[in-house]
C-alpha cells in the first residue's frame, strides 16, 4: 500500500488522507480500530485509521492501547510510507501514541514536523510557531523518545525533507506533512468536486465561526432549529435543508446533545434522501456517522482546502459526506457551497 496514516481524531484522519485522493487511488478512512478490517476489504491504496484517542487524557495508557489495536494485523512492510498524524498545535496524547507506533515500526527513525505552511504554521529552531500558535511550542518536548525535528517554513521544505530521507522513517506531523508525502507519491494535488443535490447541512457546532456561516446562508434556504439536538417534524421544501443545533436550556452534556442531534439528522435524512450531507462539528460527525451505520469512508476529493469529500452507500443510494470543524472557514463558506451545488 502507498501509505498508512494513524490519527487521533476523525477530522484529522480525513484531512490528512485527502492529500492522496486522486484518480486511480482508493483512499479509505476507518472510523475506529474496530473498522480496520472493513476498510481493508475495500482494498485501499492508502489507509487512514481514527483511534478517537485525543480526549482520553490523562489515561495515556488507554490512548496507546487504541493505537496498538489499530495496528493489530497490519505489517509495517506493507506500506511505502507510515505517518502518525498529530494535532497541528500538538494537543492530545502525542508521546504515548507515537511511542506505541514506534514499537510497531521497530527500527524506524522518527521525524516530527507539524508545520502547515498553507496555514502559516512553521517549525523554526525546533519550535512550532506561526498562525494560531500564541506561544512557541517545543516539538521535541512533546515526546519521550528521540525524534528529529527539522526546520520547515514552506511546502518546498517539506518536499525536500521527504525526498531526501533514507531508510525506515516514522513520519509524525499534520496536514502539511501528509500532503508532502502524497506529492512524493505522485499526487500533485487532491481531486476537486462539487456537491450533488439535494444537499443537507447538519450543524452540530455552536462555534461562532459556524454560526456566522449559518446566518450568512441565502434567505431561501430552510434552516430548522434543533434545541438541545431535537428537531420538530416539519414539511420538507425544495432545495437545500439545514438542521442547526442550539441551546435548549436542558443543561445536557455535549455528548448527549450530539446523540440527540444525530437522531434528528438520521430521521430527516431518511425523509429527504440527500445526495450530499455536510456535517459541522467533530463530535456531531462521529455521532451522526454512528447513527447512519457508516464505519469507513472512501475519500475521493477535497471540496475546498480543509473540507475532505467522501462517498458512502446509503439505503437510498450513493451519498457524499463532507466534514467541517466548528471553527473553520470564512463567513461566506456555507453560502458558497450551497450556491455551487450541482
Amino acid at each position: 500500500m502507498e501509505a498508512l496514516i494513524v490519527a487521533d481524531d476523525l477530522t484529522g484522519a480525513l484531512d490528512s488522507a485527502v492529500g492522496f485522493a486522486a484518480l486511480g487511488r482508493r483512499v479509505v478512512v476507518a472510523r475506529s480500530p474496530e473498522a480496520v478490517s472493513e476498510a481493508l476489504a475495500l482494498v485501499p491504496d492508502v489507509l487512514a485509521v481514527n483511534t478517537a484517542s485525543r480526549e482520553v487524557a490523562p489515561e495515556v495508557a488507554a490512548a496507546a492501547a487504541r493505537v496498538v489495536s489499530a495496528l493489530t494485523g497490519l505489517h509495517p512492510g506493507s506500506f511505502k510510507a507510515v505517518m502518525k498524524k498529530v494535532d497541528s498545535r500538538l494537543k492530545g496524547n502525542i508521546a504515548a501514541e507515537t511511542e506505541a507506533m514506534a514499537q510497531w515500526f521497530d527500527g524506524a527513525r522518527l521525524v516530527a514536523c507539524p508545520a502547515i505552511p498553507e496555514m502559516g504554521r512553521r517549525v523554526e529552531d525546533g519550535m512550532l510557531v506561526g498562525e494560531g500558535v500564541s506561544v512557541p511550542l517545543n516539538v521535541a518536548g512533546c515526546f519521550k523518545i528521540p525524534v528529529d525535528v527539522p526546520d520547515c517554513a514552506s511546502d518546498a521544505d517539506l518536499d525536500r525533507l521527504v525526498a531526501n530521507s533514507e531508510g525506515k522513517v516514522l513520519w509524525v506531523g499534520a496536514r502539511g506533512l501528509s500532503f508532502a508525502l502524497a506529492r512524493h507519491a505522485g499526487v500533485a494535488e487532491p481531486a476537486v468536486a462539487s456537491l450533488r443535490a439535494p444537499l443537507m447541512i447538519a450543524n452540530g457546532s455552536r462555534d461562532p465561526v459556524t454560526l456566522a456561516q449559518i446566518a450568512g446562508l441565502p434567505s431561501d434556504v430552510a434552516v430548522l432549529d434543533a434545541p438541545d439536538g431535537e428537531v420538530r417534524n416539519a414539511d420538507l421544501t425544495e432545495g437545500s435543508l439545514v438542521l442547526s443545533i442550539s441551546d435548549g436550556g436542558g443543561g445536557l452534556s455535549g455528548h448527549e446533545a450530539a446523540r440527540r442531534f444525530a437522531e434528528s439528522v438520521a430521521r430527516y435524512a431518511e425523509r429527504a434522501r440527500p445526495a450530499a450531507l455536510l456535517v459541522c462539528g467533530g463530535e456531531s460527525a462521529q455521532a451522526i456517522l454512528d447513527r447512519l451505520g457508516v464505519n469507513s469512508l472512501q475519500v475521493t476529493a477535497e471540496l475546498r482546502p480543509g473540507l475532505p469529500l467522501c462517498e458512502v452507500r446509503m439505503p437510498w443510494g450513493n451519498m457524499q459526506i463532507v466534514t467541517k470543524s466548528g471553527g473553520f472557514g470564512a463567513p461566506e463558506l456555507l453560502a458558497g457551497l450551497v450556491k455551487d451545488v450541482l
